[in-house]
This record gives structure tokens, C-alpha cells and sequence, in this order.
């Protein structure tokens, strides 16, 4: 349930616009200019050990505590930088970098009140300070206010335009990716909001591109890169691991990853023993990034981020790698001519439908990805409303997908099934809490029939699964990972479908395990089918019982069948280039190639 937008929490974001150096200080002003002077050398060590001295010397200078406050913050530690960049506020209170960095902090915290009150106030000192549009749209975001947010990121967009810096390019995604989350924008304006991207950001690149001098032997050994902020203890790793492990053993292939995240925990050790490269590149700028990926002599650049959070697609606008492609990351294209391909399955882009709203060629697998149900997954119990005699609904989706499209959806269903309740995972008391609550009685659903839980371990959060008979998906943006951990604990979600990719999503996994009964055509339908189901208890229990049985039968659980095809992908793709051919949309299945 983890956010999937950027919140610039890297050192290379958060620091960009600060400076730094020096080392004996005679006076604040002295040390000051030495920290601003480290900071414009990148040399973020020494910046902070230099920002602890000055707070310690001059503790009521508020530089010192301004700067410490970023770089603590960038590190992860939350505590102490909260503690450092209230300090830079009381004795800055006229800065509106100081407001904008407490906002940023708050919001992650999910104090929301008092994030949007510092970045307002950032906002009023300096109504042109673009990086506190950008922080206040995140701070929406997470509340799911989504025309809110979108329009402060619009401002913080516009703002910059004609100044592109790596940030930049990163709130622009930001910006799409909560388009994408909007109920209306419909496919063209969301693939031209995404072309416009690549307009801004790649087109000046394009002259300067690479004259790839990999040799052109169809059959040799190929260097595959992924390139990811997500090889951590995050949902991309459930996908990644299964095919990795799979890949691994493919003697074609020399496997790559390029982590863009400072964070590394067990899930990463694991994954690093499953390449032949592992690449840790946070600190690298994407220009650095791009000529280690040329200097490694990569033949095909794998994206696992798209729009999401710590993604860089700036260094492949610079296309590092002859051949370049997409992959779970992201729900939809990337805008950049620089990516050649986009990887998915026939539930997933319905061949023939959806080719006009991507930059890259559609390959289409026998399944989008493998999935790997969590270790601590408990068994299957019962259906809970054959002894309830009522339905439980369920929602464990991030909290910014729950928009008032998706409120009302819900409601409509609830209100036809007076008994039902609802299971909301993941939110704590708290603001959201509060305006979630209000937000549901402006459609008819009192307090009562709410049952919210806060965050869990992943043993208690697929546990609390025991509890809900059907998942409600929320639109546009449909759940993933959630509904694939829902189904293993046996507990279809009632989805539906609509015109842009990320609205397929729970159709797709729906329709692999051949669960047609779930997927909703419209609003209508998707509470005619919650009724139908609520009258059906029986046949629902029937599909619980056997939903672990059916998913071992599915592509999303046979990483060796999508292995294989996404091998026979990347080697069709190699090929084409080899002949100097343009990129192809085609199925790969087995060692077969078909073309679209």
C-alpha cells in the first residue's frame, strides 16, 4: 500500500539546490558560505558533518539546521531532520524554503493538516516557488484530493518551463502519474499529456544520441539491465524476483541491475545473488547513469519504474542501450521515443486496442509478470459471510486511489446491501481517517459500517484477508499487487474496466485465473454483480475454496512459462535491431514469435 509517487527523498533530488565545502570556521557567516560551497561540489558528507559543527556553534543561525534538516532527511532519518527543520523555521520564518522542506516531511508523516499549512505559507512568501507547488501537490495526493493536486503540480510545471533541471523532469512524472489516477481524463488527453513529456524533456536529447557500436551477432551472449528504484522490500520485487531467478539460468544471457535507491534491506541481497551485475547508481546524475550503462556495454535497458518513484527516465531519453523497454512499473507508456517497447499481456492491452496510446511497441507474454505470494501468506479460511449471514467488502488499496469516483461506486453498492460493512486496510486514525469518514456519509454510509485498520506487517495485513468475502477495486486506477495478494488468500475483487491502462488492471489479473464474473463492464454493472454475488453466497464460497488451485494453473504463477517467453522477447527484439529493422509489436510465447 506504499506510495508509488516521488517525494525528491534521495540525496541527487533533495540536495540539487543547495550548495557546499570548507573546513576551519572563524565565523557563521564563514561556515555558512563553506556549507553552500560543499553542497554545490555534490560533497553531501562533509556538508553534514560541516552542518552539525554549525548548529552546534551557531545554534541560532538558521542555515545550518535548514541544511541538516535535508541531508538527515535524505538519509531517512525522519526523526532528527523534523527536529532540525523546525529549528530552521523558528529562526526563518520568512523563508520559504524552510516551510517548503517542513511541508515535504509532514506530508510523508502524514500530518496533512500541518503540511499544507507550511507549504501555503512557503506559497505566500513566494508565490512563484515552484518546488512548494510540486510538494504541495504530493501532500493532495496522498489524501486523494487529485484536481487539487493536479493543478499544484500544473502550476509547479508551468512554472519551470523553459528551466528543466532532473527535478523537474521527476515532478512532470509525478504530475502523470496522478493524471492517470483521474476519472476525467480519458485515454487520448493521458496519452498526450504523456507525449508532451517526452516533448519537453527528450526532444533536445534526440540529436545527441548514440551511434551504438554493440556487435550485431544475432546469437551471442546479451547484456539485459534493470533499472529500478524498487529492488528492495517493495510489491515490483514480487514480480522480479520470480523472473530473475528464471533468467538467471538462461545461458544467453548476462543479467544487470541498476538500483536507483540508497535503500537496501534483505529482498535487495536476495536479488543481487540473481544477477551477474549489481549497480548501486543513486548518486549517480542521469548523464553518469546513462554513460555507465554505455561503458557496461548493455544491449537491452529494461525500465521497471515508468512515472513512479525514483524512476530514471531522464537517462534513458539519452538512450544509453540500443534497445530500451518498459515493464510493470507503470501502467501506461512512457511518452519517449528513446523506449522502444512495452511489455504486457493480452488481458492486460487487448491486442488492437491500445497501440495508439503508447510511444513504444506493445510485446505481449503469456502473462504480464510473475507473481510471488508472501512467505507468511496463512491458509484459506471459510467464507466469513456464511457465518456473518452478510457480506464483508474489503479495500486495501493505497488510500490516494480512494477518489470520489471510486466513493461513490462504493457507496452505491453498500447502500443496495444494507448489512454489508467495509474493511479499509491501511488507514491509521488520524485526518485522512476523519475526511474518509465524511467523505462516505456524503454518499449515505454511516460510521458504523466502517471497519478501518492502520498499516500491519505483512503477516497480519494478508490475516485481516480472513475477515472480507469480496475486495473492492477503485477506479481509474485499479489495483495490482493488492488484488494478487487478495486472491491467494482466497478473495476475488470485484473490478472493472474502462478506456486507459491502468484501468485494466484488475481485469487482467481477473481474467487470467478466468474470473469473468468479477470484471464489471460499467458502474451499473459492477453493482448489479456485487448483487448478484451477495445472493449467491455458496458459489462465492466455492471460488474461495479454489482460488489458490486455480492461480497454480495461471501464467501468474508459472515464472518458467513467462521466462521463457520473455527470453524468446528479448531475443526477437535483438534480432530486429541486428538487421537494422525497426521495432515490432508481436506475441512471444514458448520460443514462438507471432507478429501483431
Amino acid at each position: 500500500m506504499a506510495s508509488k509517487i516521488h517525494h525528491a527523498s534521495s540525496a541527487r533530488a533533495f540536495t540539487a539546490h543547495y550548495g557546499v565545502a570548507g573546513d576551519v570556521i572563524e565565523t557563521a557567516q564563514a561556515g555558512e558560505q563553506a556549507l553552500l560551497n560543499l553542497l554545490t561540489e555534490g560533497n553531501t558528507s562533509a556538508a553534514r558533518t560541516l552542518a552539525r559543527d554549525l548548529t552546534r556553534r551557531f545554534a541560532e543561525r538558521g542555515l545550518g539546521w535548514k541544511v541538516l534538516g535535508a541531508l538527515l532527511w535524505a538519509e531517512g532519518r525522519a526523526a532528527e531532520a523534523l527536529n532540525a527543520m523546525q529549528n530552521s523555521l523558528r529562526l526563518l520564518p520568512r523563508d520559504a524554503e524552510a516551510h517548503s522542506n517542513l511541508g515535504l516531511i509532514l506530508g510523508v508523516l502524514e500530518r496533512f493538516d500541518e503540511a499544507e499549512t507550511c507549504l501555503l505559507q512557503a506559497l505566500q512568501i513566494d508565490p512563484n516557488f515552484a518546488t512548494a507547488h510540486y510538494r504541495l501537490g504530493m501532500t493532495y495526493y496522498m489524501q486523494a484530493r487529485m484536481p487539487e493536486a493536479e493543478a499544484s503540480l500544473r502550476t509547479g510545471v508551468s512554472l519551470r518551463a523553459g528551466y528543466a533541471t532532473g527535478d523537474d523532469e521527476l515532478n512532470f512524472s509525478n504530475l502523470l502519474f496522478i493524471s492517470s489516477h483521474n476519472p476525467g481524463l480519458d485515454a487520448d488527453a493521458l496519452f498526450a499529456e504523456h507525449c508532451r513529456f517526452g516533448e519537453c524533456f527528450e526532444s533536445g536529447l534526440r540529436p545527441s544520441w548514440p551511434r551504438h557500436t554493440n556487435s550485431r551477432d544475432p546469437d551471442r551472449l546479451l547484456k539485459v539491465g534493470f533499472v529500478s528504484g524498487d529492488l528492495r522490500d517493495h510489491a515490483v520485487a514480487s514480480y522480479v524476483e520470480p523472473l530473475l531467478a528464471q533468467l538467471r539460468n538462461h545461458p544467453g544471457l548476462q543479467l544487470h541491475a541498476y538500483h536507483s535507491s540508497a535503500a537496501e534491506d534483505g529482498v535487495s541481497r536476495r536479488l543481487r545473488a540473481l544477477v551477474y551485475g549489481w549497480h548501486p547508481v543513486a548518486a549517480l546524475p542521469d548523464l553518469q547513469l546513462a554513460q555507465a550503462i554505455m561503458d557496461e556495454g548493455v544491449d537491452i535497458l529494461i525500465d521497471l519504474s515508468g512515472h513512479t518513484g525514483l524512476n530514471r527516465l531522464p537517462a534513458f531519453a539519452r538512450k544509453p542501450a540500443p534497445i530500451q523497454a518498459s515493464w510493470i512499473g507503470y501502467q501506461g507508456t512512457t511518452g519517449l521515443r528513446a523506449m522502444d517497447y512495452y511489455l504486457a499481456d493480452r488481458h492486460f492491452l487487448p491486442p488492437g486496442k491500445f497501440d495508439p496510446y503508447f510511444t513504444e511497441k506493445l510485446v505481449y507474454l503469456p502473462g504480464n509478470a510473475p507473481f510471488q505470494p508472501h512467505d507468511s501468506a496463512p491458509p484459506v479460511n471459510a467464507l466469513p459471510a456464511l457465518a456473518a449471514g452478510r457480506l464483508t467488502f474489503g479495500s486495501f488499496t493505497r488510500a490516494d486511489k480512494i477518489n470520489d469516483a471510486t466513493l461513490h461506486l462504493w457507496s452505491r453498492l453498500l447502500l443496495e446491501l444494507p448489512a454489508a460493512q467495509m474493511i479499509l486496510g491501511g488507514i491509521a486514525r488520524g485526518s485522512l481517517h476523519t475526511r474518509l469518514i465524511e467523505r462516505f456519509a456524503a454518499y449515505g454510509i454511516a460510521r458504523e459500517r466502517l471497519i478501518f485498520h492502520p498499516r500491519r506487517d505483512m503477516g497480519a495485513y494478508l490475516t485481516l484477508h480472513h475477515q472480507v468475502d469480496i475486495c473492492l477495486d477503485s477506479i481509474p486506477y485499479c489495483g495490482g499487487t493488492t488484488t494478487y495478494h487478495a486472491l491467494w488468500m482466497g478473495v476475488p475483487t470485484l473490478t472493472t474496466t474502462g478506456t486507459t491502462p491502468a484501468s485494466r488492471q484488475g481485469a487482467a489479473i481477473m481474467g487470467q485465473l478466468g474470473l469473468d464474473g468479477f470484471v464489471a463492464a460499467s458502474p451499473d454493472d459492477f453493482v448489479a454483480s456485487g448483487l448478484d454475488w451477495a445472493g449467491r453466497l455458496p458459489a462465492l464460497a466455492a471460488v474461495r475454496a479454489g482460488l489458490r488451485e486455480r492461480w497454480q494453473h495461471s501464467p501468474a504463477r508459472r515464472a518458467d512459462v513467462i521466462g521463457t517467453a520473455f527470453d524468446t522477447a528479448l531475443r526477437h527484439m535483438w534480432k530486429l535491431w541486428c538487421a537494422d529493422l525497426p521495432a515490432e509489436s508481436f506475441h512471444a510465447s514458448g520460443t514462438e514469435v507471432t507478429r501483431s
